[in-house]
């Protein structure tokens, strides 16, 4: 099922009317229905509306045995209004129809006079974003119906609007791309087949994949991958994602965007409690988001890039020939890691990826991985966490994250805590010696395997990538984080 939008200047007589607007706009906005208007600004009275962020009001209107509905949303300040509130407020209106009984086929929306481009192509990602909830196991399905959206908005020409129109919907597709393969059960989203996933994109122009299996991981070396998914009778595999357009720039930098993709973790050896083993299959959510934002580069087709999308996946299960803690694992990088917890297990298959991306001599790197609890503790479960070893990389991602509407933070490589991942027999220990500034230590432990040449950020995306339940804008499950912030990162969009 889809949305169906479309631009006109004029507001007709739509059984559905929504007006978003600013707190200065409400005159404005009563006085389009004329003989109303005193009867919805007296009714907005009554609701206290003011039009602060998240209120809203509806008016019904019964002409002739006819009825509509009016509903006025409001934005706040206009100082205060940013690309995640406008976004948070057009998802809402389509995922409310989605998560309720209403069968509405049709709306119109009109849009407040202060938006600009920019703005309404935030807003359009929205209603994309909202009109979504994975139901595939469900006997009784949700209410995604195709809708037909008009556009009400004075501020942009018909061909301006598909334009944009035309980006967010490519947008939207990548980063449900990444809500599909995360939300999927893990009986079916094995590494094979999140290799399938992969590879089924580079049918698309300026996109190839690669896909080693277990055989090539051991006589590659990549011995980190191995040692984690040997334990499952799922075997792991190493995907390379390639996207390189025609360039005519010959200063296009080359970018490694690399993915954690535990395509289910239960802990292995060091099994989790019963209740912390639940939502594990969202612990590829790094990998997931790596390849919505290949989705949506082979959609959106940008020029002048290179990026190189390494994704380790595996399954850490218990199995007979599962790795074990005491155990030493040397990967490609030949930096000898001594196994302290199996269930720090994401950063082990990591290290042999960033090694891959140091080979490939990439300008700059970027790993997104569900890594750690103990970012959950520190930033909750709307933020993600920012690590880097260069201020200016940090300084991009952060402003991309604030472009796309996505929360992330910075949070310090404390070389103070440095000792606590260091061992006594190896170049280094995957689990620190101490529970404090687990999200710290996770880092410095990849960072342990970064060219220091090279610009490279992690960012934890544990709390964000995925929901228990709903919100107000957003269907329980996965949320896509990060592929938006990425895509703005490289210049896509």
């Amino acid at each position: 099922m889809a949305l169906f939008i479309t631009n006109t200047n004029n507001i007709t007589n739509f059984e559905t009317t929504y007006h978003v607007l600013l707190n200065t706009e409400l005159n404005k906005s009563f006085s389009i229905y004329g003989n109303l208007k005193k009867q919805i600004s007296q009714f907005a009275q009554s609701q206290s509306f003011e039009g602060n962020y998240n209120e809203s009001f509806i008016f019904n209107e019964i002409d002739n045995d006819k009825s509509s509905s009016k509903k006025f949303i409001g934005l706040g300040a206009k100082k205060d209004l940013t690309n995640e509130k406008i976004f948070r407020c057009a998802s809402s209106i389509t995922y409310s129809i989605v998560s309720s009984k209403q069968k509405i086929s049709s709306l119109q929306i009109v849009l407040s006079n202060s938006f600009d481009n920019i703005k309404v192509e935030k807003f359009l990602m929205g209603l994309f974003y909202g009109h979504y909830y994975f139901d595939k196991y469900k006997s009784k399905k949700s209410n995604l119906n195709d809708i037909n959206i008009t556009i009400i908005s004075n501020n942009i020409s018909n061909s301006t609007f598909t334009k944009i129109l035309n980006k967010s919907k490519n947008v939207i597709e990548g980063v449900n791309m990444t809500r599909l393969l995360v939300n999927e059960q893990p009986e079916i989203l094995t590494p094979a087949e999140l290799a399938k996933y992969a590879n089924k994109i580079s049918k698309r122009k300026n996109v190839t994949c690669e896909i080693f299996n277990e055989k090539d991981l051991k006589k590659m070396n990549m011995l980190g991958i191995w040692n984690v998914g040997k334990g499952s009778a799922n075997m792991p595999r190493f995907i390379h994602l390639k996207y390189k357009s025609v360039s005519k720039n010959k200063k296009t930098k080359k970018i490694a965007l690399i993915g954690k993709g535990m395509t289910y973790d239960s802990g292995g050896l060091s099994l989790k409690p019963a209740d912390y083993m639940v939502t594990m299959k969202m612990d590829m959510a790094g990998a997931g988001c790596v390849v919505g934002v290949f989705e949506a580069l082979s959609l959106l087709q940008p020029q002048n890039l290179e990026v190189h999308g390494l994704i380790p996946s595996a399954e850490n299960m218990p199995g007979p020939n599962a790795y074990r803690p005491d155990d030493v694992v040397v990967g490609l990088s030949g930096k000898s890691i001594e196994v302290i917890n199996t269930d720090a297990e994401g950063r082990v298959i990591l290290s042999d990826a960033i090694e891959y991306a140091n080979r490939l001599k990439v300008s700059e790197m970027i790993d997104l991985a569900t890594l750690t609890g103990a970012c959950m503790v520190a930033l909750g479960n709307y933020t993600a966490g920012l690590f880097s070893n260069t201020v200016r990389q940090a300084e991009k991602i952060l402003k991309s994250s604030n472009n796309a509407g996505e929360k992330i933070w910075e949070l310090p490589l404390d070389e103070d805590l440095r000792s606590s991942i260091e061992s006594n027999i190896a170049d280094i220990k995957n689990s620190a010696s101490t529970r404090y500034g687990g999200a710290i230590t996770a880092a410095m432990f990849l960072q342990h395997f970064v060219d220091k040449s090279i610009p490279w950020s992690h960012i934890d995306i544990a709390g964000p990538a995925y929901i228990d339940s709903k919100r107000p804008w957003l269907a329980p499950g996965a949320t896509g984080f990060g592929v938006m912030t990425l895509l703005d990162y490289l210049g896509a969009i």
